[in-house]
């Protein structure tokens, strides 16, 4: 009822997470990646019915991705937040901490990373890691299978050298765009109980992090070169650890994703922000090929991508076209060379 996925390129790794929550009981349910309400069964049994964080920063050196029972997470959650000590302390008995971890229901599956000493510690519940080609892999929950499948048809994901962690960001965000675009034409993924929005977390040597102020969109490209919206585009912000998840063009709403732990933050009565990752989806309709491209703007350097947010919720935008139109002339060069994904820096 989860897809929770870790990747390293050979450098830093990154975890994505969706946010689907799902029950037993069906009703009627508002899920961004969805043009309309309704009961959206899965596979298994179970419903689509909230959303939640399953990537938890409990303490900046300690992040909990996890798959299964939401009660059992938010058990373990209290715990750990209880026990953890404020700074990372390489002697401290982790007994106790483990202790919890293994507390764990048999329905769920747990990944701890600890980031210390320049180092990134996973502790695995039911779940470890795998090598694909040397590169380093998680995998948890019903998405699992997706993820995979994704990481073996698209080897261009796999590049050697990663040192900064970026290329691996960039990859989980490709799987992210790509999956909400698909979700929002045809639901792919609610029939596994998985999707629904999804966040990025990456460790940095003094602690870990969450990708922040991402745009996605989708586009689709018709036989005269011309491009459309093919779907509805999305704006990812923080406040403090509550996610603001804005989904817009066609409709605009705000989703608040709270933080299990913590409290959490008011956000600005307005807030004119620029985008710090661009990630959009290309679908060339005469031949059906996907283009993808990722564009990091380090803040030191912002793009003319901006957005508007009232009380944390968008409500305007403005776009570089001049980039849009580079991105669609590469995408129609790339026709009939199958799909393709580019990251930039900006």
């Amino acid at each position: 009822m989860t897809l929770v996925a870790g990747i390293s390129l050979g450098g830093m790794p990154a975890f994505i997470g969706d946010l689907l929550i799902s029950r037993r009981l069906p009703a009627p349910t508002d899920l961004p990646t969805r043009p309309e309400e309704a009961v959206h069964p899965g596979e298994d049994g179970f419903f689509a019915t909230s959303l939640a964080q399953k990537l938890v920063i409990v303490r900046p050196y300690f992040l909990l991705a996890w798959a299964g029972s939401r009660a059992n997470a938010d058990r373990i959650l209290r715990e750990l937040d209880r026990l953890l000590p404020d700074a990372f302390d390489r002697t401290a008995d982790p007994t106790p901490v483990w202790d919890v971890l293994e507390s764990c229901a048999e329905d769920s599956e747990m990944v701890a990373l600890i980031v210390g000493d320049g180092l990134v510690q996973p502790l695995g519940i039911r779940t470890r890691g795998f090598e694909i080609d040397g590169k380093r892999v998680y995998l948890m929950g019903s998405g699992g299978p997706a993820f995979f499948d994704y990481l073996s048809a698209h080897t261009d994901v796999v590049p050697e050298g990663d040192d900064e962690g970026l290329v691996a960001r960039a990859a989980a965000l490709r799987f992210g765009a790509r999956a909400i675009a698909t979700q929002w034409i045809s639901g792919g993924g609610l029939e596994a109980s998985w999707g629904g929005g999804f966040e990025v977390a990456y460790p940095e040597p003094d602690g870990f992090r969450k990708l922040d102020r991402i745009l996605f969109r989708a586009w689709r490209i018709d036989v005269a070169g011309d491009y459309f919206n093919s779907g509805r585009s999305f704006f990812v912000r923080y406040y403090g650890a509550d996610l603001y998840l804005s989904a817009f063009n066609p409709d605009e709403r705000t989703y608040v994703v709270a933080c299990p732990i913590g409290a959490g933050i008011e956000p600005p009565p307005f807030e004119i922000t620029h985008i710090a990752w661009t990630v959009d989806v290309f679908v060339h309709e005469p031949t059906g090929s996907f283009v993808e491209f990722a564009r990091f703007h380090p803040d030191e350097r912002p793009t003319e991508d901006f957005v508007e947010l009232t009380n944390g919720a968008l409500t305007g935008w403005s776009m570089d076209h001049g980039y849009l139109k580079r991105c669609v002339k590469m995408a129609i060069d790339h026709v009939g060379k199958g799909s393709a994904f580019r990251m930039d820096r900006y």
